[in-house]
């Protein structure tokens, strides 16, 4: 039970920092312009709000790390921040009126919203393989 919750705590504290790189990295495309020049009306302002409520969910998604991968940790990251962008363009997104897959915020959406995911995705994978998890 010990080495459950230790695993519990460990995937918990890299899902936090998957979640600030998330919120980093779609932060920084919205206030560099890429966002804009690929068509995606995501441009959000760095506040502590927007970081903290990133920060919880991808404490929670960082659960998903608990399932068993025994192949590159890129890839393991990368794959299981695909849950996450579903729930985010198939569930979360349209529910704030944006169409299904966000559409309504552009034609690209879907890219910037899993090249984000993935970014905090690897980061987690990242921080757990650098703990030897």
């Amino acid at each position: 039970m010990r080495e459950f919750l230790r695993n519990l705590s460990f995937v918990f504290a890299a899902g936090c920092f998957g979640g600030l790189c998330y919120a980093l990295v779609l932060w920084a495309m919205g206030y560099h312009g890429f966002n804009r020049w690929v068509g995606v009306d995501i441009a959000p302002y760095l506040s502590n709000a927007y970081l903290y409520q990133r920060v919880v969910w991808g404490g929670l998604c960082g659960l998903i790390f608990l399932l068993p991968w025994r192949r590159s940790w890129v890839a393991r990251g990368f794959f299981l921040s695909l849950v996450p962008a579903g729930i985010l363009l198939l569930l979360l997104l349209p529910m704030r009126g944006y169409g299904i897959a966000a559409l309504g915020l552009g034609a690209l959406t879907p890219l910037v919203i899993v090249l984000a995911c993935a970014a905090g995705g690897i980061a987690a994978s990242g921080l757990l393989r650098a703990q030897g998890k």
